[in-house]
């Protein structure tokens, strides 16, 4: 019984282990994001769904701020969401590549429906499972 009881406890304390190692490579993977959207309202909230996703996501919609953001944090990719005109966010494009040129900017594509911020959840989610991806295959 008390070999039993043991190996119980003795497992349980190596699941734990191996459970706690997986969530530290994940979070060590997990891409540092920022967001670039029209209203920062709306993206306080979305940062709020994409944490749930455990995601790293900072959100902005002032040039200063994203230029602050840029400059002090080490983000691995950009994302502008689909509420900013076409104008705007191609010159949103063009002010990141003159902060800094070397990091990715992924604007959400346009489609024929009529976009909401619910479609800039899934777009983030799947850029940041490609990024994890494409570091794993480095290792």
């Amino acid at each position: 019984m008390k070999t039993s009881v043991i190996m119980l406890i003795l497992g349980a304390v190596l699941m734990g282990c191996s459970k706690n190692s997986v969530n530290k490579t994940e979070k060590h993977m997990e891409p540092r994001i920022l967001a670039i959207g029209r209203l920062q309202s709306t993206l306080d909230v979305l940062v709020e769904e994409w944490e749930r996703y455990g995601r790293n996501v900072i959100a902005s919609n002032s040039n200063e701020k994203i230029k602050e953001i840029i400059e002090t944090e080490s983000i691995d990719f950009i994302v502008i969401g689909g509420g900013l005109p076409d104008e705007d966010r191609q010159k949103m494009v063009d002010y990141i590549a003159t902060i800094n040129p070397k990091i990715e900017v992924h604007p959400i594509p346009r489609t024929e429906e009529k976009m909401g911020p619910y479609s800039f959840i899934p777009f983030l989610n799947n850029l940041a499972i490609i990024y994890k991806v494409k570091k794993a295959m480095e290792k």
